[in-house]
C-alpha cells in the first residue's frame, strides 16, 4: 500500500494554480472587475519565494507571483487554507505572512512591493468573510484608524454550484475545482465527475491534457473516500482515454506500494493487534453489562409484557432492515465486481501478474485469481 504525501492538497494545489491560464481563469471568476482589468497577464511571473514560517504552515501553503498592476509592479500571493473548515481571523495569519514578505524584501535591500492577497478556500461551508473591525465589535468609530487597514481577495470554491461552474473558462480550471472542491465528499465527487464528464473527455484528447487528468487521478487516490478500483471504475466510465491515463497513474502507484509494502504490512499488523484486544475489552464488558440489565429485567415482573411488545418490533425491524441491507449490499458486491474485472482486466492487458494487480488492487490473491479464472472461460467461450 502506498503512503500518502506529506499534504497531497498541497502538491495538488501547487501544479494546478501554477499553470498561469489556470490561474488567470480563477481570477477572472473570482476578483472584482476593478482589479482584474488592471493586472497584466502577459507579465505574470512564478517566483520561488515562500513566506511561510511554521507557525503559518498549519495554516497555508503558498504560491508566489510577480506582475505588472496598473503598470507597476507587484506581488500576488495565492494561499491555500489548509483547514476544511472557516478561519475565525484569517486577517491576521495574513498579515504575519505580509509582514513576513516585507521584512525579506528589507533585508535583501530590495525595493518594497505592494501584495495582492488571494485566499484559496476548498471546506465544504460557505466562508464567512469579515473586516477587521468587525473582529472588535463593538468598536467606536474613532479606533479604526489604529487597526490593520488591509482586505484579501477570496476564491472560495464552496460557491462553484453546478450552474456557476462553467463560468470557468478552461476545462482545467473546472476539474481542478471539482476535484479541490469535492476531494473529501465521496458522493458527491461521484456525481460532479459524471455531470461533467465532458470535461474530461475533452481535456484527454491532448497530451498535455491527458497528464493532467493523470495528476488529478493521482490527488484523489491519496485524498478521496473511494478504493484504487472505484476510482478507476469512475474514470474509465467517462472514456476509453480516460482509462489509458488512469491506469498510467495505476502502474506508478503500483511501483510505489511495492517499495512500502512491507513497513505498511507491518504497520496494519501491529495495528491490528492492538484494535483486536480492545475490541475484545469492550465486548467482555459490554456482554457484562448486558448480562446485568437482562438479570434485572427479568426479576421485574411488571415490565414483562412490555418487554414481549418491544422484543417483537424489534424483530420487525431488524428483519425488515436487513431485508433492505442484503439488497444494498447484493447490488454494491456487483457493481464492486464489475469495477474488479474491468481493472483485472485492464492489467491483465499490461501482463502483470496476479501477484502484482492484487497488490494494485489492494485485493486478496486469492480472489483475483478466481476472476483471472473467470475472465479466461469468459474469453475462452
Amino acid at each position: 500500500m502506498a503512503t500518502t504525501p506529506d499534504n497531497p492538497h498541497d502538491r495538488f494545489f501547487k501544479e494546478t494554480f501554477s499553470q498561469p491560464e489556470i490561474l488567470i481563469d480563477f481570477l477572472n471568476a473570482f476578483a472584482p472587475e476593478a482589479v482584474r482589468e488592471r493586472i497584466d497577464y502577459t507579465t505574470l511571473t512564478r517566483e520561488v519565494d515562500t513566506f511561510t514560517d511554521e507557525q503559518l504552515a498549519e495554516h497555508f501553503a503558498d504560491l508566489v507571483f510577480s506582475v505588472q498592476y496598473a503598470g507597476h509592479p507587484i506581488r500576488l500571493v495565492l494561499l491555500l487554507e489548509h483547514k476544511s473548515y472557516t478561519e475565525e481571523y484569517p486577517h491576521f495569519q495574513i498579515n504575519r505572512y505580509l509582514l513576513n514578505l516585507w521584512e525579506s524584501q528589507i533585508k535583501q535591500k530590495q525595493r518594497l512591493t505592494p501584495v495582492l492577497p488571494v485566499l484559496v478556500y476548498h471546506g465544504n461551508r460557505r466562508w464567512k468573510k469579515r473586516s477587521v473591525p468587525d473582529y472588535f465589535a463593538p468598536l467606536h468609530e474613532t479606533l479604526n484608524a489604529y487597526l490593520p487597514a488591509f482586505d484579501y481577495l477570496l476564491i472560495d470554491l464552496s460557491t462553484l454550484s453546478d450552474e456557476r461552474l462553467p463560468t470557468l473558462q478552461s476545462d482545467y480550471a473546472r476539474l481542478t475545482a471539482i476535484l479541490l472542491q469535492n476531494s473529501r465528499r465521496k458522493r458527491e465527487l461521484t456525481r460532479m465527475l459524471d455531470t461533467f464528464a465532458d470535461v474530461v473527455r475533452r481535456l484527454v484528447e491532448t497530451p498535455a491534457g491527458q497528464r493532467f487528468v493523470g495528476t488529478g487521478f493521482l490527488y484523489l487516490s491519496y485524498t478521496a473516500d473511494l478504493t484504487k478500483v472505484e476510482l478507476f471504475g469512475i474514470f474509465s466510465r467517462i472514456s476509453s482515454k480516460t482509462e489509458s491515463s488512469t491506469m498510467t497513474v495505476a502502474e506508478e502507484l503500483l511501483q510505489e506500494g511495492r517499495r512500502q509494502a512491507m513497513t505498511a504490512a507491518e504497520e496494519l499488523l501491529q495495528e491490528g493487534r492492538r484494535q483486536t484486544m480492545t475490541a475484545a475489552e469492550e465486548l467482555v464488558q459490554k456482554e457484562r453489562r448486558q448480562a446485568m440489565t437482562a438479570a434485572e429485567e427479568l426479576v421485574q415482573k411488571e415490565r414483562r409484557q412490555a418487554m414481549t411488545v418491544a422484543e417483537e418490533l424489534i424483530q420487525k425491524e431488524r428483519r425488515q432492515a436487513m431485508t433492505v441491507a442484503e439488497e444494498l449490499v447484493q447490488k454494491e458486491r456487483e457493481q464492486s465486481r464489475q469495477s474488479k474485472i474491468k481493472f483485472i482486466r485492464a492489467m491483465l492487458n499490461l501482463n502483470l501478474t496476479a501477484d502484482t494487480i492484487a497488490s494494485a488492487a489492494e485485493l486478496p490473491l486469492a480472489e483475483v485469481e478466481t476472476i483471472i479464472d473467470e475472465i479466461n472461460r469468459t474469453q475462452a467461450t
